[in-house]
């Protein structure tokens, strides 16, 4: 299929801008292709993005799992890159009254300085007739009293699905978090059920209208888990031999935390999503995010 190709041509295409620009050390353009060079994308695989490589080698040697939940939730909130040097803060252990208030004091003065907290890539709903920022905090303050509970719970659970379930439970976490939260708990190798990214998929929106690109048809959910799978298979096939310029066993990320040197599961559904995206651009439409490297 044209458009399924397209696909593996825009993952393989993203990827070598990757290659070129950290592995290579270029300048740019990285790539010829005009979309690409223009407007903004994540990479393929998720972990090389700046914010999720920022928690990875922020917690990367801690192995208290209540720590790691609880930091992992309090930055999946704000999901702000180099949140815990702009709070002058450490990852911490305990999450309690006095640390709260400190926080939401530290918060106030950034949000006087004219400073965000938040990044504007997904929106956190918080509680009505409050600031956000006061809402989150207590969602932390609770996976601080409850985090005993919640890892048990997380234990317990038979399939990936009910893990993604008791994370939920947070106050103000919704399926799109959750879903960043178990991911990020993969790369800590948190579950005792030694699932890894690779080993379940939450297939968001923007993730299902790439498949619906590529596919044509409007899918049902056991539709859309069937193309997913399918995808995730067929690229271990295409991706070899879209070799044009760099064999993809060059170009591929060594360090990716399942799969290599192939895409995880979770990573074929975050490619989608841009995907989707790239798509859209191409044909005249979508949001307009250009692309200014830092250089």
């Amino acid at each position: 299929m044209a458009l399924e190709r397209d696909f593996f041509e825009f993952i393989y295409r993203r990827q070598v801008v990757w290659y070129r620009r950290f592995f290579l050390k270029e300048k740019p353009p990285w790539t010829k292709d005009d979309v690409l060079q223009k407007y903004k994308f994540c990479n393929v695989y998720r972990e090389l993005d700046k914010g999720t490589a920022y928690i990875i080698d922020t917690l990367r040697h801690i192995r208290n799992r209540k720590k790691i939940l609880l930091n992992v939730v309090f930055y999946r909130f704000f999901n702000k890159h180099l949140l815990y040097e702009a709070l002058n803060i450490k990852p911490f252990s305990v999450f309690d009254t006095a640390l709260e208030e400190a926080l939401r004091k530290k918060m106030i003065a950034l949000q006087k300085q004219g400073k965000t907290l938040f990044n504007d890539a997904y929106l956190i709903a918080g509680k009505q007739g409050e600031p956000k920022y006061l809402s989150v905090l207590q969602s932390v303050f609770f996976v601080g009293a409850h985090g005993d509970r919640i890892i048990c719970e997380l234990d317990h659970a038979r399939i990936p699905y009910e893990s993604l379930q008791a994370i939920k439970k947070i106050p103000l976490v919704g399926n799109f978090l959750a879903y960043e939260i178990w991911t990020d708990l993969t790369y800590f190798a948190f579950f005792k059920q030694k699932w890894t990214d690779d080993d379940f998929v939450n297939i968001g929106p923007g993730a299902v209208w790439g498949l619906e690109i590529i596919f044509q048809e409007k899918l049902s959910r056991k539709k859309q888990m069937e193309k997913i799978a399918y995808l995730h298979k067929k690229q271990k096939e295409v991706l070899p031999a879209l070799s044009h310029q760099y064999a993809w066993a060059h170009i591929s990320f060594k360090e990716a935390l399942s799969n290599r040197p192939f895409l995880s599961l979770r990573n074929i559904e975050h490619a989608l999503c841009e995907f989707r995206k790239y798509w859209n651009l191409s044909h005249g439409r979508g949001k307009k995010r250009k692309f200014y490297p830092i250089l």
